[in-house]
């Protein structure tokens, strides 16, 4: 076989069962359909997606490194090309019980710039929760939806959307600030509050903005699917929240919208979709975060 041959048969490698062999276990948490989170007893956490080519790469959160099956193994053992070709020559998933296929999926192909948005995303740090308590949120709330928030470099809030093929992009929130992250698309902020991974859902609660959607949960915490969609509805989020809205043919539908016409235009479109939908009006103000705000 060519030099160029063998080294398109490396890259085609799946790359999380790789990752598997040098100790890497599968976060499953973190990981979906388009990237696989995987932390080593190191510290180190890496990210690996499947590029347009259909060849796995990785990304390191702790470091800058980034690239092919060949790259990997030079980050982990040092190096150059030819010692990565000897390993790889050697490598043989039966080889490593951990990595079976069945456990390490290979993730479905994404383009350049998710793959961009997912590293950024993993970098930033954990929720911070000074901007969300000084909008009146409880500390048992922030702690409840905390997995699907991150704060930035700059003490942004971060709300994370994610569409049919994983993350999507995130919300940034400040005081007296609000932003998209650059490279993304709006989806939803969507998440699980008081159910396990395994359990149905029976509740779906809908809001204009994440934060509205977490006040309503602190007003009224039952569990559910807590959705928003960041204010203004694209043609491609209204065909992902019908596409939510009959998937859950047995939960409840709860419309949190806003009280203003914009808000009722919203409640109906979900009533078109799901016509047993429960409308829940904000008690004071315009919104939900405004009725659980100190007076």
């Amino acid at each position: 076989m060519s030099k160029d041959g063998e080294l398109e048969r490396f890259k085609a490698l799946n790359l999380g069962e790789l990752a598997a062999s040098y100790g890497y276990t599968l976060d499953r948490r973190e990981s979906s359909k388009a990237s696989l989170v995987m932390r080593h007893e190191d510290g180190d956490k890496i990210i690996i997606a499947t590029g347009e080519d259909n060849h796995g790469v990785f990304f390191s959160v702790k470091t800058n490194a980034s690239g092919s099956v060949i790259d990997f193994v030079i980050h982990r053992q040092g190096g150059n090309l030819g010692h990565a070709r000897q390993t790889l020559r050697r490598y043989s998933p039966a080889s490593f019980p951990t990595a079976h296929p069945s456990q390490i999926p290979k993730p479905r192909i994404i383009t350049t710039d998710r793959a961009a948005l997912l590293v950024s995303w993993h970098k930033c740090e954990a929720c911070r929760p000074a901007y969300l308590e000084s909008r009146g949120l409880e500390p048992a709330t922030i702690v409840g939806f905390s997995e699907r928030i991150r704060t930035d470099e700059r003490g942004n809030t971060l709300f994370r959307h994610d569409d049919l093929f994983g993350l999507s992009g995130w919300e940034i929130k400040n005081k007296g600030f609000s932003g998209f992250a650059r490279g993304g698309n709006k989806a939803f902020f969507a998440c699980r509050v008081g159910i396990q991974p395994e359990k149905e859902i029976n509740r779906l609660v809908v809001a204009e903005s994440a934060i509205d959607g977490m006040s309503f949960y602190q007003h009224d915490p039952t569990p559910a699917l807590v959705l928003s969609f960041g204010g203004g509805l694209s043609p491609e989020q209204g065909e992902l929240l019908r596409h939510v809205l009959t998937k859950y043919p047995a939960a409840e539908i709860v419309t949190a919208t806003d009280n203003d016409p914009q808000g009722e235009v919203f409640a109906a479109l979900i009533q078109s979709h799901r016509p047993d939908a429960v409308r829940a009006r904000p008690i004071r103000g315009k919104d939900w975060n405004d009725s659980i705000a100190p007076p």
